[in-house]
């Protein structure tokens, strides 16, 4: 008894070690799931968001393509966003916005054609070479009377007015002037060449053109604009900016035009400036619309759902190196054709709550039952790997197979060739269209397996470009009825007469479809007529490939889309076959964004669908540099 004694304690001390860390263990995986179970939510939530923000950005893409005048529509005008401005311009004239807001400068405001005139050179040597200014207000004051040349008449009259110290004749010209519509040769509107003269002599009139200047009054250039600006505020003695938004918002009005300009054509796009705004734009030849909402538009665009109170989210650049606390995932904004990422994350406390004390008193159970568990798995793993073995060792058999026979033939074929041993000319033609059959045969089955290997591995690319479905399909069954489909079988078709695009890899898509005809040939050794059909929903097309062949029994259904597995009835009729076809079908169609589906009843037949999402239409072009 004492000898067995140490070895009890011992025991009774490893099993309460044991509790205890299986305790610790079962909180730690409690834990854990309760943190995936919040990264889930988080996902849940992203997604939605950023649907509804996709959505939200096409919608307005849609709008500025339609916005053709201003004001704008009462229904596109409910719709705007606080803050938000609408821009229009469609040469020649200036940008009209709404609501109307000041455009301070534009990249091109209208300009005259230079004066010349004799009156104009006769005043112009008066004033220069003679100094005789009274004279040469006689030359110029004529031109008062016509229109065309009033206002620089006016403005080189007053000019001489204060040279001779008329200060009120000269202030009743720029008066007379600040009323003229028409542009210096210099493209500085009269008015504000008048406004700027008044400013120098009278400097209470400073606050009125520094009004104007705010308003937007005159289409000028920048450099106009921050000229007179600067002398506003010399003469008032003050270092005032513009507003920054107005002044930002000029800016980019200013830059969509230069880049309309330099692509002479059509074009869209989206970005998010450096303060966080959004600008949206739809320009055509003749017409430039543009969307612009300053910084907190998302708060707009993306409502998180009624369940995500507990989630919140920011903008983050693309170098942003810190993180939320808690869990958080990352969204990037690139499908949206933006920069940057947004990032959500979690403001619940993920703490559990302590574990039940039956958890101590279940110890025992709970090694039993994972003893038991532990053998099962073990049994179900190592069946499964039989199991797997079993598979491959199939599918090297079949592909040993598949090559062995082309091959045998190919060098029969061959040997009869070099030893000419064909010596009439037919027989010899049918053995070259023998060789490139086969020949292209082992091509087929090496690029399947090669595609195979990739697609299992993760190295396989897709170029998913948009492309008509029914086209594709149509191919894919010339080439198989060229190229493949045996004597005395026949396809058939059933597509739709409209026409439906879809995004997908069109190669894939094609071998899919082919490897689902030759599947439905192979397997149908009584009906020698294959249907395909195809019909498009609501938001997806379905292309079917149907047989009248033998069908597939309902236990082998769930998996006969695994690698290497084929059905019973196929394998006791004998027929060849490497167990990678429909594997690959599967995986090229969910690499296109889409499922297939299997009806089939044994002795019956069976039928393929693949379903494919429809392309949603293009709603940006490339992004603002």
């Amino acid at each position: 008894m004492r000898r067995s004694l140490p070895l009890f304690l011992a025991i009774v001390v490893c099993l309460a070690i044991w509790q205890v860390w299986l305790t610790w263990r079962l909180m730690e995986q409690d834990r854990n799931l309760a943190a995936q179970r919040s990264r889930e939510h988080l996902e849940q939530t992203a997604d939605l968001a950023l649907a509804q923000l996709a959505s939200w950005l096409g919608e307005w893409d849609l709008r500025l393509r339609e916005l053709e005048t201003m004001p704008p529509p009462a229904v596109l005008q409910s719709r705007l966003p606080p803050h938000g401005s609408l821009v229009l311009f469609a040469p020649p004239a200036q940008p009209a916005t709404y609501p109307a807001r000041p455009v301070l400068f534009v990249l091109d405001p209208p300009a005259s054609a230079p004066l010349s005139g004799p009156a104009f050179e006769t005043a112009g040597k008066l004033e220069f070479r003679d100094e005789n200014y009274p004279a040469a207000i006689e030359a110029l004051a004529p031109l008062i009377q016509n229109p065309a040349a009033r206002a620089e008449a006016l403005l080189r009259i007053a000019r001489l007015e204060r040279r001779l110290d008329r200060s009120q004749a000269a202030l009743a010209d720029y008066d007379r002037m600040s009323r003229e519509t028409t542009v210096s040769p210099d493209g500085v509107p009269y008015a504000l060449l008048a406004a700027g003269a008044r400013c120098e002599m009278i400097a209470d009139t400073c606050n009125q053109l520094h009004a104007d200047l705010l308003n937007g009054r005159w289409p000028l250039r920048r450099e106009t604009f921050e000229y007179y600006w600067n002398e506003v505020n010399r003469l008032r003695h003050s270092a005032e900016d513009p507003p920054k938004d107005s002044l930002e918002f000029a800016s980019r009005v200013a830059r969509l035009q230069e880049q309309w300009q330099q692509a002479g054509a059509a074009f869209s796009g989206r970005t998010t400036e450096a303060d966080g705004s959004l600008l949206m734009w739809q320009a055509t030849r003749s017409r430039l619309t543009a969307f612009s909402v300053p910084a907190g538009w998302l708060e707009t665009a993306m409502n998180l759902p009624v369940n995500a109170g507990d989630i919140r989210w920011r903008l983050l650049p693309m170098q942003a190196l810190g993180s939320a606390p808690g869990p958080f995932i990352r969204r990037s904004l690139a499908d949206a054709q933006l920069a940057g990422r947004i990032e959500f994350y979690s403001i619940a406390s993920t703490a559990n709550p302590g574990l039940n004390r039956a958890l101590w008193l279940a110890g025992i159970a709970l090694m039993l039952f994972l003893v038991l568990a532990g053998a099962h798995a073990m049994h179900r793993g190592v069946s499964r790997e039989l199991q797997v073995a079993q598979l491959q060792s199939d599918f090297v058999s079949a592909v040993s197979h598949e090559f062995r026979s082309p091959l045998t033939s190919l060098r029969g074929i061959a040997e009869l060739l070099v030893n000419d041993r064909l010596t009439d000319e037919s027989r010899r033609r049918q053995s070259y269209v023998f060789l490139e059959r086969e020949t292209g045969r082992l091509q087929h089955l090496v690029e399947d397996l090669l595609d195979f290997g990739r697609m299992e591995s993760g190295r396989k690319q897709y170029r998913i470009e948009p492309h008509d479905v029914f086209g594709v399909v149509r191919a894919a069954v010339a080439e198989f009825r060229e190229e493949d489909l045996p004597s005395g079988f026949a396809v058939e078709m059933n597509l739709g007469d409209e026409s439906a695009t879809i995004e997908a890899d069109e190669e894939a898509l094609r071998r899919a479809i082919r490897n689902l005809l030759e599947n439905a040939v192979k397997y149908s050794p009584e009906c020698r007529t294959v249907w395909v059909d195809g019909r498009v929903n609501r938001r997806e097309v379905a292309i079917s490939v149907r047989d009248r062949g033998m069908g597939i029994e309902p236990r082998e259904q769930r998996d006969i889309f695994q690698k290497f597995v084929r059905g019973a009835a196929a394998k006791k009729a004998g027929i060849k076959g490497t167990g990678i076809g429909l594997s690959m079908v599967r995986q090229i169609v969910e690499a296109c964004g889409g499922e297939i589906r299997l009806q089939s009843e044994e002795g019956v037949g069976s039928t393929f669908t693949i379903l494919l999402p429809l392309a949603v239409p293009a709603r940006s072009g490339e992004a603002l540099a």
